[in-house]
Parts: structure tokens; sequence; C-alpha cells
């Protein structure tokens, strides 16, 4: 995409060349963090998942172990 923009906008002027070129690496700095902070959060969210489940099991056994005696 970078170079489509790059031959369709520009003619030869190097500024606006040096501007894309600039623009473009700061996109892709900043997909690249939000592809980081997507892995992270899905990370924590399977951790607190796996840690709510663990506490409903526990709450149930619970249960169960009381409602028997």
């Amino acid at each position: 995409m970078a170079k489509a923009l790059l031959g369709y906008s520009t003619g030869s002027d190097p500024r606006v060349i040096y501007r894309l070129s600039a623009e473009n690496r700061i996109l892709r700095q900043r997909v690249a963090d939000l592809e980081d902070m997507t892995l992270r959060l899905q990370t924590e969210n399977d951790a607190l998942a796996a840690l709510a489940t663990e506490s409903v099991d526990e709450a149930v056994a619970r249960d169960d172990s009381l409602a028997r005696t």
C-alpha cells in the first residue's frame, strides 16, 4: 500500500516522499504496538477466565459438601 501511495500521490518531490515514508513507519509501529497489546490482553483475559472458572468450581464443590452434611 505504501508503494501505491508513494507512486500515486507524489511526483519526485523528496519532501513528500520523506513525509509519507515517516508516516508509514509511524503507522507500522502503531500496528505492531496494538498487536502486542492485543496479545497481552488475550493472555490476561485467559488467565482471568481460568481463575473465574476455578472459583466457580470451588464454590459449587463447597455448596455440595455443605448440602450433604
